[in-house]
């Protein structure tokens, strides 16, 4: 039992920071969306600013909340940490370049191109792709987790 509790409990954990990393991700995408609508830029301008403006608030999002989680836990070190980065960042920028940004940015086109207003379209998009990421990411938690033992 006592397992299975700290399986949840990390599960918990590490998606909890992948959601507040999100949060950083839909804020930053609002912004960028909003800032290119203003200055009534193309919506294909504007489906690229919202992609870097996911990526910056995305960073800025999960990094913090990882930090802040493993500090509290008292875990955070930097072999610890380092070892989290090196599972964690191939798998998830390969996720990310493969299913979340392209998942944005042609939903974000999408949603445009039917003269949907643009923070809608980002919004919409934001949260399609963030699910089928979540998915993803932790189908790789779990792989990880029976194969080489490790657990983000």
């Amino acid at each position: 039992m006592e397992e299975r509790n700290r399986k949840l409990q990390s599960f918990w954990f590490f998606n909890k920071e992948i959601l507040l990393g999100e949060v950083g991700a839909i804020i930053g995408a609002q912004i960028a969306s909003f800032c290119s609508f203003i200055f009534k830029l193309d919506h294909h301008v504007t489906s690229m600013l919202t992609v870097a403006g996911s990526l910056t608030g995305s960073l800025i999002g999960y990094t913090g909340t990882r930090i802040y989680h493993q500090k509290k836990m008292k875990t955070l070190s930097i072999e610890k940490f380092t070892k989290d980065v090196i599972f964690y960042s191939p798998a998830a920028f390969i996720l990310t370049i493969t299913v979340y940004y392209p998942t944005l940015y042609f939903l974000d086109s999408f949603f445009l191109d039917k003269a949907i207003h643009a923070m809608i379209s980002a919004f919409i998009a934001q949260f399609s792709a963030f699910f089928l990421f979540l998915v993803f990411i932790n189908i790789y938690r779990l792989i990880l987790a029976k194969i080489v033992k490790h657990t983000l």
